[in-house]
């Protein structure tokens, strides 16, 4: 008698917690539901012109190092000396967010979503664009980075989500390192004009390694970047002048002990209007 009512309970037990599981992955696809509407809307508010635009530098080029590199040398893919010519309001999208600080674009990822920047790191992880709580959260800027992008290193966060939403994309570099290889560049486009990025490494790195601290000099940085490229999966045929800064793109690889983080480093190639 006692071993069938262990066995009930266990099968109770045992039904429960698929109940339970099955209730949370319902409630998450309702999520991902609710933020693919809210974010398939503004970005139907974002359109990319059949032109490129030329690309007129804002600020003065740096000194050359001993790469020679120079964007009209090797502009992004979607032409030499040109960019994606995104139509964007700002204006709008700072009304929806005062948070709001730029549109994110990497073509060859799928990535584009709009970027905030919160007082802490912890808001956006679990609320969207338009300041609804989800899981998907939202793309956005270390609250501890320079708003400007002039901070040695400008870390953006997002969720590497099942549904390849977010950040979600990113985990195709570990098994298709061509994609970033073919077409390596990142867009980031704020009110003030476009920053063009182009990668020079990816890799995996434990959450508390020192690939997120934050740099506080140019001898740091240097040494940052030669770190960076040391431990990158593959050579992406990046040249780098570390007199210009760097965006990196981090999300969240794995779970429990082979819990990483998934980050791609890119350097800054210019900034145009």
């Amino acid at each position: 008698m006692k071993k069938r009512t262990k066995k009930r309970i266990g099968m109770a037990i045992s039904a429960a917690v698929v109940a339970i599981a099955a209730y949370n992955v319902y409630n998450i696809r309702i999520e991902y539901a609710k933020a693919g509407s809210e974010y398939d809307s503004i970005a139907d508010a974002v359109r990319i012109s059949e032109e490129p635009v030329e690309a007129i530098p804002i600020d003065d080029e740096p000194a050359a190092d001993d790469s020679g590199f120079s964007f009209e040398d090797d502009g992004p893919k979607y032409d030499i000396g040109t960019y994606p010519n995104l139509v964007i309001d700002h204006e709008a999208l700072k009304k929806t967010n005062p948070d709001y600080v730029g549109w994110l674009y990497v073509p060859c990822l799928e990535i584009s979503y709009p970027v905030v920047q919160g007082t802490d790191n912890d808001y956006y992880l679990h609320h969207t664009f338009e300041n609804t709580e989800n899981v998907t959260g939202c793309i956005f800027i270390d609250s501890e980075c320079e708003p400007d992008m002039s901070s040695y290193n400008t870390f953006v966060y997002g969720h590497n989500m099942k549904n390849g939403s977010m950040f979600g994309s990113l985990r195709q570099l570990l098994t298709k390192s061509e994609i970033l290889s073919e077409d390596p560049y990142i867009y980031y486009y704020t009110e003030d004009g476009v920053y063009a990025y182009r990668a020079y490494s990816h890799h995996r790195v434990p959450p508390k390694s020192g690939y997120f601290s934050y740099v506080k000099s140019h001898q740091e940085y240097s040494q940052y970047v030669d770190m960076a490229l040391s431990d990158r999966l593959v050579d992406l045929q990046t040249p780098v002048d570390k007199q210009r800064n760097s965006i990196i793109l981090s999300t969240c690889n794995g779970s429990g002990e082979s819990k990483q983080r998934l980050v791609i480093h890119a350097i800054n190639i210019g900034h145009y209007r």
